[in-house]
C-alpha cells in the first residue's frame, strides 16, 4: 500500500518547471507559512493568480510530509541537506502592477529579520526568500531589500535576512494547501508584518502603536485587527460596539504594543485580544468566529473573581456573563 502511495504522491509531486500564464511574469516568494502569505499577496490589484509550494532546497522532488521530515533531521543533527522553504508562487500582469510593487507588499507583508522563523513557525523551511528567475529580478530584488533595510533600521529593527537567489527545484504544493484560508476560513487573518511601510511618497503606512499613557497600566485589552479583515469586523459588531465591562479595551491596526508594553510572543493572527496587566501579557484570545460565548468564557476566567464565576458559568442567579459588564478589581 504504502508503494501504491508513492507512486501516486510521485505523480503529484514532481519538480515542475517555473512556467507563467500567457501574458504574465512569475516569482517565487517566502514569507513563512504559506497559507497566510498567499492570502495576501493575492490581494494586490495585477495579481492574477499564487500558488503554494516549495522550493529552494537540494531534494529535486518533495512534498510536506518531506520538508517537515527533513527539518527535524536537520535539527537532529541527522542530516545535512538544505531544506527546502515554504514558498509561493505570485503570477501577475506586468502592465497593471510592476515586479517592484509587488515586492514592496513582500517586504511589508512579513517580518524579514527573523532568520529561520516568522511568527511561531520555526525551522529553516519558514525563511524569508526571493527566488528569482533572471537577473532582471535579481537586481530589482536586491534593490527593495535595501530601500526597505534604511527603513527597518530607522524603526529600529535589524538586518534583514531574506535569502536571495536563483530558483531551483520549484515544486507545486498538495492540493488542499491550495487556497487553504479560503477553504478553511477559522477566523486567522493576516497581520501586517513588522509595521514599518515601505519608503515612498505612495506608500500607506501603517498607524503607530496604541499610546501607553492613554491605556490603563494596571489591567488593559487590547484587540490586535488586520485591515480587510471579516472575522474583525464581526468582533467589532458582535462584541466591541456594545463593550460595557469595566475592563477597558482598545483597537489597534498596529501589530506591536504600546511602548514599554511586551507581549509573551509575537502575534500571528488576527483579531487577536491580549489581556495587559502592569503593561505585561497575562493572557491572549487568537480568531474569532462569532463564537461569542466562548470569548466570554475565556475573559471571565481572566478577570472575574472566584463567586463572580460561578455567577457567570455554573449555577448562579444572574444570566449568563452578565457580571462581566461590572468586573472589580481582583482586589475586591
Amino acid at each position: 500500500m504504502k508503494s501504491v502511495k508513492r507512486i501516486l504522491l510521485a505523480g503529484i509531486l514532481m519538480t515542475l518547471p517555473l512556467t507563467a500564464l500567457a501574458g504574465t511574469e512569475s516569482i517565487v516568494l517566502g514569507m513563512g507559512c504559506f497559507w497566510g502569505a498567499e492570502k495576501r499577496m493575492s490581494e494586490i490589484p495585477g495579481v492574477v493568480d499564487v500558488e503554494a509550494g516549495y522550493a529552494g532546497g537540494d531534494a529535486e522532488t518533495v512534498g510536506y510530509e518531506d520538508v517537515l521530515g527533513t527539518e527535524q533531521r536537520r535539527l537532529r543533527g541527522m542530516s545535512d541537506l538544505r531544506n527546502h522553504a515554504e514558498v509561493i508562487k505570485v503570477s501577475f500582469d506586468p502592465d497593471r502592477v510592476s515586479l517592484e510593487t509587488v515586492l514592496k507588499r513582500f517586504w511589508e507583508n512579513h517580518d524579514p529579520t527573523q532568520g529561520d522563523r516568522q511568527g511561531n513557525d520555526l525551522g529553516s523551511n519558514y525563511r524569508s526568500a526571493i527566488y528569482t528567475v533572471n537577473d532582471a529580478q535579481d537586481a530589482v530584488a536586491k534593490n527593495t531589500r535595501a530601500s526597505y533595510q534604511q527603513a527597518l533600521t530607522e524603526a529600529g529593527y535589524g538586518t534583514i535576512t531574506t535569502e536571495i537567489a536563483p530558483l531551483r527545484h520549484y515544486n507545486r504544493g498538495e492540493e488542499y494547501h491550495q487556497d487553504y484560508l479560503k477553504k478553511n476560513p477559522n477566523g486567522y487573518c493576516g497581520l501586517g508584518g513588522t509595521g514599518v511601510a515601505f519608503p515612498g511618497e505612495n506608500a500607506k503606512a501603517m498607524p503607530a502603536p496604541l499610546a501607553a499613557d492613554q491605556l490603563d497600566f494596571n489591567r488593559q485589552l487590547i484587540m490586535f485587527e488586520a485591515q480587510d479583515c471579516p472575522f474583525c469586523e464581526r468582533f467589532r459588531a458582535e462584541v466591541l460596539d456594545g463593550w460595557q465591562a469595566e475592563v477597558p479595551i482598545a483597537a489597534t491596526l498596529n501589530p506591536n504594543p504600546p511602548e514599554g508594553w511586551t507581549l509573551e510572543k509575537t502575534l500571528f493572527a488576527t483579531p487577536t485580544i491580549v489581556l495587559f496587566e502592569k503593561g505585561k501579557e497575562v493572557s491572549r484570545y487568537t480568531g474569532y468566529q462569532g463564537d461569542e460565548d466562548r470569548f466570554w468564557t475565556w475573559l471571565g476566567f481572566q478577570i472575574l473573581t472566584p463567586e463572580q464565576q460561578r455567577i457567570a458559568f455554573e449555577q448562579g442567579t444572574e444570566p449568563a456573563f452578565t457580571a462581566l459588564s461590572r468586573t472589580p478589581s481582583r482586589s475586591s
